[in-house]
């Protein structure tokens, strides 16, 4: 293991040795699944540890790096498994980069016995099997297996507390609601509010009184109406009136059958007038 001297003149320059052994863990953290695969999880942990270089002060995990790693669903699967409700077959494309990240202290302060450190750093970075790993570790497969859950339990506590976080600080501060009464009473608030209505009720009702409504009088009278209704019958849905142009170019037309059909509609009404009164 390589380890600088503590003299006063070489302390400025002792700086390269945390700088390499961070570089170097990060490399050999890579090569555990391939020729380093070989090495049992308990020599490969003994190598990544270097206990004169002190654990490095990480920042909080956040939220979006947590979402740059986990889809929603991935970690609905790891709360899954967290819950025994499906088995460790379905979570196991994401043990690589849980192992990963608490390897390189991204995990914030989650803790891990040496047992479940090794454990981890064999099935995350090692890619082995829990019959491998009974056998390197010397633990039967169920205590592993148990020891693996709360290693994931520890996780999803971690995850749930970074999302947690992150939508209390977008949350907006809760304000102290003060009650203070009004300076108005019920009742003046009632009667400004009916002056209000009257002034808008005047302002409208002025509109309407400037407007042109000639053009929504109803035409013709009694007379007609009652010649057109005759006409139509009680069956018809529909009936309509001429209009005064369409009058005034039939009185220019024929004015004598004008007076005729005044004429017939005249005597017309003075026997309709008869048959009431012998009536």
């Amino acid at each position: 293991m390589l380890k600088t001297l503590t003299d006063e003149e070489d302390a400025d320059r002792g700086a390269w040795l945390p700088a390499f052994w961070k570089d170097f863990r990060r490399r050999f953290l890579a090569l555990l699944s391939y020729q380093f695969s070989t090495f049992s999880p308990p020599l490969a942990l003994n190598i990544i540890q270097n206990k004169n270089i002190g654990k490095p002060a990480q920042p909080a995990l956040r939220r979006e790096e947590l979402e740059a790693l986990f889809l929603s669903y991935d970690l609905k699967r790891l709360e899954m498994y967290s819950r025994n409700m499906v088995d460790y077959h379905l979570i196991m494309d994401l043990i690589p980069a849980i192992s990963r990240m608490y390897f390189l202290h991204q995990l914030g302060d989650l803790s891990l016995s040496a047992a479940q450190s090794a454990l981890l750093l064999g099935i995350g970075l090692q890619h082995k099997s829990v019959d491998q790993l009974e056998k390197e570790i010397e633990l039967p497969a169920g205590q592993l297996m148990g020891l693996f859950n709360r290693i994931i339990r520890k996780v999803v506590k971690l995850f749930s507390e970074v999302q947690e976080r992150a939508i209390e600080e977008q949350m907006a501060a809760v304000k102290d609601v003060v009650m203070e009464p009004t300076m108005k009473t019920l009742s003046d608030d009632l009667d400004e509010a009916a002056k209000e209505f009257q002034e808008k009720h005047k302002i409208e009702v002025g509109k309407l009184k400037n407007m042109d409504l000639s053009q929504y009088i109803i035409r013709g009278d009694d007379e007609e109406w009652n010649e057109v209704l005759n006409k139509a019958g009680q069956n018809a849905s529909m009936v309509s009136l001429k209009s005064d142009k369409k009058r005034k170019l039939e009185a220019k037309q024929d004015p004598k059958q004008n007076k005729k059909l005044k004429k017939n509609r005249d005597v017309k009404n003075k026997k309709d007038l008869k048959l009431k009164r012998k009536k």
